[in-house]
């Protein structure tokens, strides 16, 4: 689907193909890949191979999952392929081998490989080049980071909330931190035991990071260790952790200035002042969410809700990113095209002489959402500081609206009211990056969409089989010792 992709694994020579399951290893391969990592160089390619797969990772499977099947989206049926309705429309089954979601199981053990392989093949380098140990370390943490963010998010995909059973023992996804050996059973951990892989290695990395602060949010450091810790115990339900590593990123990082608000999406190019902590950069590559979202291109399938759109106030800045204007640069055929759409994807292409760096690099984790974490996390502990989540709320909306804090007038009579209008608030600020799905599953809450919806399911209620994605059959089939989530066909318990 990305014009990179085939470049990035046979310059990596990373992935390892097996003919048995998507969580195999091909043995065959090894020699070639130990020869890949005989020195410095090979370390550092592996880690440029595994940002860009987890770039498609992001910009595809996690964004349209998380944003898609969730209820602030339309989609234009006649510009989406079948994939890309089964979602909207909660119509996945195991048996489909096309598409969402076996794509997205089978991404996201590719990105689990390239990081064991990392973390396997790349040790012998510590004793060779004792003098690297800094570079060659960072290395090992971008791949502890990268593993443990996509199985938290294959957990949250394919798997119910951390709060679905008291104690997290329902079925998660196969934790895997190692390269198996061919005849290795592989098999479904609990919920709870993927949150402990994902804490200690998150926690392993940022041990590892030690003082590493790089300025570039485009490279994995401790900060965004700390910052995606914050939204894990966030999911876990630890809201006192929770909010005090949210309290530690808003210190270290401040929000991207209104005036600039705009083009921190738009001229994704130029990270100064941003607030990002973590983005992926997408350097002359396709972006799949913006060509869904584009309306100059065919592919244009994603619309806002009407509803959503009218919730924001007059001069919130974050309106502006609704509403596309053709540009010159598009073409003739659009002059005076005007259509309401995300453009949060879709880069100013007029006034950018690198034609390659008309970018829209996605966000993986940006102080705004810290801020929110924190106010929720406040709202939602025992003995939390409800002044400071108001305050959170407001600092948000205060940008938004180009206003001081002391002038933004919030209405809440509890704690519960104040969670309910940082949930509204949340849906606004961190639209189309992948979260609002998630966070109604999370939250134990219905799905419902407005009765404008195009979907064909407009309520989902908590906890139907659906807010899990099926395993895909040919997984199943390929690996005995998987099994399958309930209300879908297939099979349900080992023989």
């Amino acid at each position: 689907m990305k014009n990179y992709k085939a470049f990035i694994l046979a310059a990596t020579c990373l992935i390892s193909f097996g003919c048995t399951s998507f969580l195999k290893v091909d043995t065959l391969g090894k020699s070639t890949i130990g020869g890949f990592f005989s020195d410095i160089d090979g370390l550092r390619s592996a880690g440029t191979g595994l940002h860009y797969l987890m770039l498609d990772f992001v910009d595809d499977e996690l964004f349209f999952i998380g944003e898609v099947a969730a209820d602030k989206t339309n989609v234009l049926r006649i510009n989406a392929d079948l994939e890309e309705t089964k979602i909207f429309d909660f119509d996945n089954l195991a048996e489909d081998t096309a598409g969402y979601p076996r794509t997205t199981w089978k991404s996201g053990y590719e990105i689990c490989t390239n990081a064991n392989n990392i973390l396997t093949y790349g040790k012998p380098l510590l004793e060779k080049y004792p003098e690297s140990k800094d570079i060659i370390n960072s290395h090992f943490a971008y791949a502890l980071f990268a593993r443990a963010y996509i199985i938290f998010c294959l957990t949250n995909i394919y798997a119910q909330c951390y709060g679905y059973t008291p104690d997290a023992s329902h079925l998660g996804v196969v934790p895997i931190d190692h390269i198996p050996g061919f005849d290795e059973t592989l098999k479904r951990s609990s919920v709870a035991d993927c949150y402990s892989m994902v804490i200690r290695d998150l926690e392993e990395a940022l041990r590892l990071f030690g003082s590493d602060s790089c300025p570039d949010p485009h490279y994995i450091n401790g900060l965004a260790c700390e910052a995606l810790l914050a939204r894990v115990m966030l999911y876990k339900g630890e809201f006192a952790r929770a909010s005090e590593l949210a309290s530690k990123v808003i210190e270290a990082k401040p929000l991207t200035p209104r005036e600039d608000y705009v083009n921190m999406f738009r001229k994704a190019q130029d990270v100064t002042g941003s607030e990002a902590i973590l983005r992926l950069n997408s350097y002359n590559m396709t972006c799949t969410i913006g060509n869904k979202c584009n309306p100059t291109w065919s592919t244009s399938a994603l619309i806002p809700e009407d509803s959503f759109l009218a919730s924001f106030e007059s001069g919130d800045i974050r309106r502006e990113l609704y509403t596309y204007y053709a540009e010159e640069a598009d073409g003739e055929q659009f002059t005076g095209l005007v259509a309401t759409r995300c453009c949060k994807y879709i880069p100013f292409k007029d006034g950018v002489e690198d034609k390659l760096n008309r970018r829209c690099d996605p966000f993986v984790l940006r102080v705004s959402e810290m801020y929110l974490i924190r106010a929720e996390a406040e709202c939602r502990r025992e003995g939390g500081n409800l002044q400071l989540a108001a305050d959170d709320l407001k600092t948000i909306r205060a940008r938004a609206l180009g206003k001081d804090k002391a002038e933004v007038a919030i209405k809440w009579d509890s704690s519960s009211d104040l969670d309910r209008l940082i949930q509204e608030e949340k849906a606004k600020e961190l639209y189309l990056e992948g979260h609002r799905f998630f966070d109604i599953k999370r939250r134990q809450e219905d799905l419902i969409r407005p009765a404008g919806s195009t979907s064909l399911l407009k309520t989902l209620k908590y906890p139907d089989y659906r807010f899990a994605l099926p395993i895909n059959q040919l997984e199943m089939e390929a690996n005995v010792n998987i099994i399958q989530n309930d209300g879908y066909t297939g099979r349900k318990t080992l023989d």
